[in-house]
């Protein structure tokens, strides 16, 4: 049974070879929907990760530097903020945590959205100050950030930056700040 997400219209689309796949589309949701509004030509790790376990482990630890090392590629907005000894460190913890990584990214996409949408049934919510920040072409994938995190903290702060996804890398100063301001309230 595909868990209900609070704001998605669910779809269930036939594919090859009698596979169904089972869509969530909208505006709003939980936090952990890695899907939503990321294409498959973007998104094929979270796909991949989703899996049960044993396969995607082993196609990424055979591969671990390739597999890595294209979004240390592809999601530095400043490839200079990431010089060879900071990705090399980025390369070793990655490869070195696999199953772990694999573990999470398949939580979130399965048992976590039943327990995020049973929490938010509950009406919880975060009782501390919660600072969101977000690159700024993340809304061109049709995710509301802001609209999702208010629905458990409201106390947010959210915040766009115009670097890429390893923003303490890339705007340590901005990224400072907001940490800065976070602890002050």
């Amino acid at each position: 049974m595909t868990p209900t997400i609070p704001g998605f219209d669910h779809l269930r689309l036939p594919g090859a070879d009698g596979v169904e796949l089972a869509a969530a589309v909208g505006g709003a949701g939980s936090p952990v929907v890695p899907l939503h509004g990321v294409s498959a030509a973007v998104g094929y790790h979270l796909f991949l990760m989703a899996q049960p376990p044993g396969l995607p482990e082993t196609m990424i630890a055979r591969s671990a530097d390739a597999f890595f090392g294209s979004f240390l590629d592809a999601w530095a907005g400043d490839p200079a903020a990431l010089p060879d000894e900071v990705r090399a460190a980025y390369l070793r913890a990655s490869r070195a945590a696999v199953p772990s990584i694999v573990a999470d990214y398949r939580a979130s996409a399965g048992i976590d959205i039943a327990h995020d949408q049973a929490d938010l049934e509950a009406g919880s919510q975060l009782a501390m100050p919660v600072t969101v920040i977000r690159q700024d072409w993340g809304s061109r994938l049709g995710y509301d950030a802001a609209g999702v995190w208010r629905a458990w903290a409201p106390d947010l702060d959210h915040r766009l930056t115009g670097a890429g996804h390893f923003m303490a890398e890339e705007a340590p100063d901005e990224i400072a700040a907001a940490i800065s301001d976070l602890l002050a309230r």
